[in-house]
């Protein structure tokens, strides 16, 4: 008797092939997600058959991304097998491109790192540096012990908005270039190259560490200030690339000059960049040290740039509430009771305590979600794909 997701061989070639594809890709997920599993715990679950969860199995041994376990489990006769995925089958490599330089990480598939390099250049839009990226990544990708077949590809998360169909980046003020274009990586490296903007890369890699992180307004402290909307777990671009670009918000229509063009961007007064300008000569090491001392020199500088994120917050809360996730770089350096006095802030400013407080959640990634995130999303696509 056929169970009821099992394939129905009898509709025709095309149509066997297509659902057989189909039981293929759900037992494919699920042994991924449960790392392990017997064929009776993957065909109760999926609603498949034995032999079919059987076949299924046999084809993801023959390609090496399952393997019987050493270990089995009674089940009141004889032990049953346990299969394993094997997270070390495939690699999948991210890069996180910035102006100053790069960075790559080649992970297995269930984003543990297994080797990571630096490529020292500032961003140039040229032949020479298209290049110099394109033979270190082929170096990096080709010291690693695996064929160009196991290498899912490389994904390259850099500092601007990536066209829908992957192909060119829109906006790239911060890398100075006015139409950098996926197939430029292409002609210089040997794997697969995709684009992805850097914050949804991060925005991504929150989501997949976090189980807590349903919706959510994602604000990432880096260099340069990101924000971006998490929404049901996917990041919302809305009605175009553009949509959800919370850093190019004007807070104060007078204040600094923007990359963009505009005045008081919360870019202009939350980047790093920004709060190293401010604190200069001293470290970001040296000001929070004297910002935790209660120096008051440094906590006044500390507190105006709180007051500026605090609005920032508060503007898009009044588009949609929805909780704070604060990320990358800076959270290093900042302890609970900055954030205890980042949310103290925000509800002194929202008119509407009475519906609730803020919920502040801070990020355990520093800017390395980045590249993970970059990597994590060829898994996710093959996965899905398969």
């Amino acid at each position: 008797m056929k169970a009821e997701n099992d394939v129905d061989f009898s509709i025709g070639a095309a149509g066997a092939l297509s659902l057989k594809q189909a039981n293929l890709r759900a037992v494919l997920r699920e042994i991924y997600h449960r790392k392990s599993a017997t064929k009776l715990e993957l065909a109760q679950s999926l609603g498949m058959s034995i032999p079919t969860v059987t076949t299924c199995l046999n084809t993801f041994i023959s390609e090496g991304l399952v393997v019987t376990s050493k270990t089995a489990v009674y089940t009141g006769g004889r032990k049953a097998k346990v299969y394993d995925f094997n997270a070390l089958s495939r690699i999948s490599i991210g890069v996180k491109l910035l102006k100053e330089g790069a960075s790559a990480v080649a992970i297995d598939l269930y984003g543990n790192v297994l080797e990571e390099s630096y490529f020292d250049h500032v961003f140039e839009d040229i032949d020479e540096y298209y290049m110099a990226f394109g033979k270190w990544v082929n170096a990096f990708s080709s010291a690693l012990p695996y064929t160009e077949d196991e290498i899912l590809g490389v994904c390259i998360a850099l500092q601007g908005l990536v066209s829908s169909d992957g192909e060119y980046v829109h906006y790239t003020e911060i890398l100075k270039s006015p139409g950098i274009r996926r197939k430029t990586f292409q002609d210089h490296i040997s794997l697969k190259v995709s684009l992805m903007h850097d914050l949804d890369a991060a925005a991504y890699y929150e989501m997949l560490t976090r189980e807590d992180i349903g919706n959510a307004i994602y604000m990432i402290l880096n260099k340069n200030f990101g924000g971006v909307m998490i929404y049901q777990r996917s990041i919302r671009q809305l009605l175009n690339v553009s949509s959800g670009t919370l850093e190019h918000i004007s807070i104060d229509p007078d204040g600094p000059l923007c990359y963009c063009g505009n005045r008081g961007c919360v870019e202009t007064f939350c980047s790093v960049d920004r709060l190293e300008e401010m604190i200069a000569p001293l470290s970001l090491v040296e000001f929070f040290s004297k910002v935790h001392s209660k120096s008051a020199h440094e906590c006044e500088i500390w507190g105006s740039y709180l007051d500026h994120l605090a609005l920032a917050i508060n503007n898009v809360r009044m588009v949609i509430n929805l909780d704070v996730l604060i990320g990358g770089y800076l959270v290093q350096f900042i302890d609970d009771d900055d954030i205890l006095e980042l949310k103290r802030r925000i509800d002194k400013a929202y008119p509407f305590n009475r519906i609730g407080s803020v919920v502040l959640k801070v990020s355990k990634h520093t800017d390395e979600a980045i590249k993970l995130g970059a990597a994590m999303s060829l898994v996710e696509k093959a996965i899905k794909e398969y």
